[in-house]
């Protein structure tokens, strides 16, 4: 079903973990339990109104508009990616197989591999502008241009069904949204106070989802004719029609002059400020010492800055720890990723309407927001490993759901009236899965926030983001292909026999929805049988993944724990966790 950011659908959904991190104290020891509960001291506030405040438990004015702010940004990173990972495999589901679909997902790749330029994004900046607005600013303005000029094309494209043209092209957003991304993680660490950065992941969840929530099922029910007639238009005393309140072109433009207009706002009154907090025992570095601290590196400028940044990065991919839990992040995902990636997908094929898809997320949104509240709160307070695995078993049960649902469903269920159980089977099982993804992303997030190393900055998280999105990101194609693979449909004659087609006639189409009309359905009709699906390679392939994570997860219930059990220098360059030799 269409979902929201943190829901089952979107890739955003658990690609959200560009997470903060804290200083735990240098001391290397402690347990998980203790470590992943220490304060976030990591990071300093830009004082929006004015120098900087006193440390303490309540939240001064200036900081919720500075995390006002944050969610802004994030929100702004969502509404492409709410086209790239939702609406765009919506639309497209109807005129692609499942391979064309999966070469689609590689437009979503740069938020994988974001790792290979972050030290960029941290090291080349105009000091005069501020570190950060030297990326966010010509970054939105240059999705903005894209977004302004490609309005018209991408719907062309759409309905000429142009998968490379298309992947190329969200592709591009998407390479922005990363870097952006980078960018804000960055100023969150000071635009918030560090008894308070916790803050940051909050903003950076209501944020994407909203983001992403807006460009998907919202723009869906929008962009729908019989949607806005039914629950806008009537309620409202306004003449219905055919047509919809806006469409593609004029939902990417409108969203194009936006962030042309935020981003020049964000430009001309908001000043980044000097950093004003530090971890304890640290002073601030200024701009003297840092030109003194490069000159005894050997003073190589930005160059020698950047080169130094990839040196690190190379040497903690090296550490055995990171090792063990790189193999927990590439797969701790594989036994959900069918069903949440293709469920949708499939109710679209068996013909349930688009528009009662759209409605039902458009109603389950607020829920969500609530939900990732409790999710978040209940993961935060505890050792990573018990919310963590919790969500693990309970989201593969829901996908196991999620898949039998897909098959029993009532082909061209439309209304909610008729098929109400149907649709609130949909709904809860979504608000499950929603529940689960926002449970394990903010554990993991607790666990990423205790090994991080302070002295690296954001590139150690960013190297733990990119290995947990990869596992997301990376399987979908070859998934969506074997899906396609392992989906066979014959000419049967009506006593059962299988026909053979005329040389050159296509064979019987895959697809549910054109087996009476699509290409070779004609062919088959014309030798006296019919199109019949045989296999659908959506069951086979998703309750498979959904057995190989029940085994995976007895794997990972050894793993995590000695994992959290690890000293902080186990976890850091040249601490004793050993390289990929030693």
């Amino acid at each position: 079903m269409p979902r929201s950011a943190g829901g089952a659908n979107g890739a955003a959904a658990d690609d959200r973990t560009s997470l903060h991190w804290s200083d735990d104290g240098g001391d290397g020891g402690g347990s998980g339990d203790e470590a992943a509960s220490a304060p976030l001291r990591k990071g300093a506030r830009d004082g929006g109104g004015g120098g900087c405040g006193k440390g303490g438990a309540g939240i001064a004015p200036y900081e919720w508009g500075n995390m006002a702010l944050l969610v802004l940004l994030y929100a702004m990173q969502g509404i492409p990616l709410g086209l790239t990972m939702g609406t765009m495999p919506f639309l497209l589901q109807a005129k692609m197989s499942f391979t064309q679909m999966g070469i689609f997902a590689i437009s979503s790749y740069p938020y994988s591999f974001k790792l290979f330029w972050s030290p960029v994004v941290d090291s080349v900046y105009s000091a005069a502008f501020g570190r950060r607005k030297s990326w966010i600013v010509p970054i939105q303005l240059a999705s903005a241009a894209l977004l302004i000029a490609s309005a018209g094309w991408i719907e062309a494209r759409l309905a000429a069904g142009d998968v490379m043209a298309l992947t190329s092209l969200f592709f591009a957003f998407v390479l922005l949204a990363a870097t952006q991304d980078i960018a804000v993680d960055g100023w969150a660490l000071t635009l918030l106070p560090p008894e308070h950065i916790e803050y940051a992941s909050t903003c950076q969840t209501l944020g994407m989802n909203t983001g992403y929530f807006t460009s998907f099922t919202v723009f869906l029910a929008i962009t729908n004719a019989e949607f806005c007639n039914k629950y806008v238009r009537t309620p409202l005393g306004l003449a219905t029609g055919p047509q919809p309140l806006v469409t593609l072109t004029g939902y990417v433009t409108f969203w194009g002059w936006a962030f042309a207009l935020i981003t020049a706002a964000i430009a001309l009154l908001k000043p980044e400020r000097e950093r004003c907090a530090q971890p304890p025992g640290k002073r601030p570095r200024t701009a003297e010492k840092e030109k003194e601290k490069e000159r005894e590196r050997g003073g190589g400028g930005v160059g020698s800055e950047i080169w130094a940044a990839y040196e690190q990065l190379i040497a903690v991919a090296r550490l055995r720890p990171i090792w063990a839990l790189s193999l927990l992040l590439v797969t701790y995902r594989l036994g959900v990723l069918p069903a949440e990636g293709a469920a949708s997908l499939k109710l679209l094929d068996k013909g349930v309407a688009k528009e009662a898809l759209a409605a039902l997320v458009l109603f389950q949104f607020p829920v969500e927001l609530v939900s990732a509240v409790v999710a978040g709160r209940w993961a935060s307070t505890h050792s990573p490993y018990h919310p963590f695995m919790a969500g693990y078993f309970l989201r593969l049960a829901m996908a196991a759901a999620l898949t039998a649902l897909a098959a029993a469903f009532p082909p061209g269920a439309s209304s909610f009236s008729v098929h109400a159980p149907w649709f609130g089977a949909l709904a809860g099982i979504g608000l499950v899965t929603s529940f689960t993804s926002t449970l394990m992303f903010t554990a993991l997030g607790s666990f990423f926030n205790r090994i991080s190393d302070p002295a690296m900055g954001g590139a150690y998280l960013t190297l733990l983001n990119t290995i947990a999105n990869m596992g997301v990101i990376l399987p979908k194609t070859p998934v969506f292909a074997l899906i396609d693979a392992l989906t066979t449909s014959y000419c049967l004659a009506p006593g059962g026999a299988r026909l053979g087609l005329p040389p050159g006639a296509p064979d019987c189409p895959k697809k549910l929805r054109e087996l009476a009309s699509g290409p070779g359905a004609e062919a088959c009709a014309a030798a006296g049988g019919k199109c019949v699906l045989t296999r659908d390679g959506f069951y086979v392939v998703s309750y498979a993944m959904a057995a190989v994570g029940v085994a995976l997860g007895f794997m990972i219930m050894r793993l995590f724990p000695r994992l959290t059990r690890l000293p902080l220098e186990r976890w850091r360059a040249g601490g004793g966790g050993g390289g990929k030799g030693g």
